[in-house]
């Protein structure tokens, strides 16, 4: 049923580009009871919610299947989710750039990204970053959360990146993921300098 209510959301955003307005005529369309609907969510914001954090819960559980990942490091773990991820949303794209067609900038609020959060949050938590040393110093647990809390900032950035790409393959995406998080691991423990000078000098060629 879940599944079910996500995908047709997914439809009804295609088809009149525009949000479902109404549970009523959303569960009518559906064939389904509104006391179905009510027991997987609890309104039509939630499903919006909801979307972008299952296609992440898709992509790390079809991950956690392969062996390479098994046997990878925490932070090539963290790579290989973000790539496969990108390419699990490509598979709805036009559902959100229709949905996120008014975010105009990554460091605007922007709505539907809650449950995403959370999701992305309970993932950095398994992975342990915290006893992973970057650099030459250890994280700890207060700047543990802080440095959680801007990977998840980045991967928003990417996504929006991602919303304006028009590169072949979205390849300009893939190479923004590796430069922004490939700075960030770098700045956890050094705060290396030519890095962020190399990202600055990447973004600033793709406007």
């Amino acid at each position: 049923m879940r599944t079910d209510i996500l995908n047709h959301y997914i439809k009804v955003v295609n088809t009149q580009e525009k949000e479902p307005q109404s549970v009523f005529r959303f569960c009518e369309e559906l064939n389904i009871k509104e006391a179905d609907f009510y027991e997987e969510f609890s309104d039509l914001e939630a499903v919006k919610e909801a979307i972008l954090a299952e296609m992440w819960s898709i992509t790390v559980a079809s991950l956690e299947s392969q062996s390479f990942y098994q046997e990878a490091s925490s932070t090539d773990k963290l790579l290989s989710a973000l790539y496969a991820f990108v390419e699990q949303l490509k598979h709805h794209r036009s559902y959100f750039l229709i949905t996120y067609k008014n975010w105009n900038k990554p460091t605007d609020s922007v709505k539907g990204v809650k449950e995403f959060r959370n999701a992305f949050m309970q993932y950095l938590e398994s992975l342990n970053l915290e006893q992973i040393e970057f650099g030459v110093a250890p994280i700890d647990k207060a700047t543990g959360k802080l440095n959680q809390n801007a990977l998840f900032a980045n991967v928003l950035f990417v996504f929006h990146y991602w919303l304006n790409d028009r590169s072949k393959g979205f390849e300009k995406t893939d190479a923004c993921i590796e430069k922004v998080f490939t700075l960030s691991f770098e700045l956890m423990g050094n705060q290396t300098l030519k890095k962020a000078i190399d990202l600055g000098k990447f973004l600033l060629s793709q406007k």
